[in-house]
């Protein structure tokens, strides 16, 4: 914004203020000649035989005074505005106060921050499985296969699985639930069973197809484009799916905080399973700009920058803001709401990003209006809108207030 284009708009906004007073002053003390000139009452002069030649000249008259008020304004508004503009000359852009390579203390700011996890973000998950043995003893799932050898009565040697309730079925006995049991668990209770049909039971359990979790992951990644990966967006709740595993909430967590609680769901029925998860797109990092920017809005921040840049990011100032009070409202690391003042006219100024804070995730940057941009706005809002029509029309004494030509009686 330049010198020159500041100064007409204080110009033209004094010159309002001044007019809009004087004006309505003068309407209101000039009101009863106004009525004076209305038509009953250019009627009742005319039947007083007052010559209407003469009446033409008083209406003249009170023209050119009209004309010379309003004159009068614009020279004796002229002469303030001088002054006022010279006080007011702050207002315009900032203005480089160094002339050499300067080095400021404290040093520029640097991130602290973790990117937060949010709707419309999308993660890719890979899978790693390393075999190996595992710490504690197994425990049967749904799918899995074991085989049931009986030692002395071989035709009651089975090959059985697991049903998805858990249970698998024998002779002489109901149906026997073993889901969640370890192979000695099953032996035990199987020889509990038979105990009351054969004398001193010795039955041998030993698991055939195992950790059929991992066969159905496979093949629910494998059919993916990716290979044994998979991609998944957080849904506008917040929650994100993963194969065979419930739905969890993700946003505003961080994307290790997701992997270390997706890699303790799939450890509850896969062991030696973990997982790698990767920010494909990123569509949550906003920042939100508004009041006097060229181009207000929310916009996505690839990388870290500061209040300067998310700014400049919409376009810049308007010639109206005021820029050495931005508003930015954040958080603190307990995820109250902080507001912080910061002073961009001084940054640019002297070119100290030392005072240019970094701005987070979902910090909203408000740009006030300037002081001469608020007497404007005042003056547009309690003179020029809230004032009658009547008063503040262009109007002469020749009839057009109340839009109609004087009627003369010549009776």
């Amino acid at each position: 914004m330049s010198l020159t284009s500041i100064k007409a708009q204080q110009s033209r906004t004094l010159e309002n203020i001044f007019y809009q007073i004087l004006r309505t002053a003068g309407l209101f003390f000039c009101f009863p000649v106004l009525i004076f000139l209305n038509r009953k009452i250019c009627a009742h002069v005319c039947k007083l035989k007052v010559s209407c030649r003469v009446f033409q000249y008083i209406i003249s008259f009170c023209d050119r005074c009209i004309n010379v008020l309003r004159s009068f304004v614009r020279k004796v508004s002229g002469m303030l505005l001088l002054s006022v503009c010279v006080a007011l000359a702050g207002c315009a852009d900032p203005k480089i106060s160094i002339n050499h390579d300067t080095v400021y203390e404290p040093p520029v700011a640097e991130v602290e921050n973790e990117y937060l996890l949010g709707p419309g973000d999308v993660i890719e998950i890979l899978y790693h499985y390393t075999p190996k043995p595992a710490k504690t003893a197994y425990h049967l799932a749904v799918g899995d296969v074991i085989n049931v050898e009986f030692q002395y009565h071989g035709y009651m040697t089975r090959k059985l699985t697991v049903r998805p309730d858990g249970k698998v079925s024998m002779p002489r006995i109901d149906d026997v639930k073993i889901l969640g049991l370890t192979p000695l668990q099953v032996k035990e209770k199987l020889e509990k069973l038979y105990a009351h049909d054969f004398k001193n039971p010795m039955i041998t359990v030993t698991m055939v197809k195992y950790n059929r979790a991992i066969e159905r992951l496979r093949k629910a990644i494998t059919t993916a484009p990716r290979g044994q990966s998979k991609l998944t967006t957080i849904r506008p709740d917040g929650y994100v799916s993963f194969p065979l595993i419930s739905d969890i909430k993700a946003a505003g967590m961080s994307l290790p905080e997701l992997k270390k609680i997706v890699t303790k769901e799939y450890n509850k029925f896969i062991d030696n399973l973990t997982v790698s998860l990767i920010l494909k797109v990123m569509k949550a990092n906003l920042v939100y700009v508004m009041g006097e920017v060229r181009k207000p809005g929310n916009y996505l921040m690839q990388h870290p920058i500061t209040v300067t840049q998310a700014i400049s990011m919409a376009g810049g100032f308007n010639d109206t803001s005021e820029r050495s009070t931005v508003l930015v409202v954040t958080r603190d690391k307990k995820n109250r709401p902080v507001g912080r003042l910061v002073n961009v006219r001084e940054i640019l100024e002297t070119g100290n990003l030392g005072f240019d804070i970094l701005v987070r995730q979902y910090d909203i940057i408000y740009v006030p209006k300037s002081q001469i941009a608020r007497a404007d706005l005042w003056v547009d809002q309690y003179l020029n809108k809230l004032m009658p029509v009547w008063i503040r029309a262009h109007y002469n004494l020749g009839g057009t207030l109340f839009n109609t030509d004087p009627v003369i009686d010549t009776d």
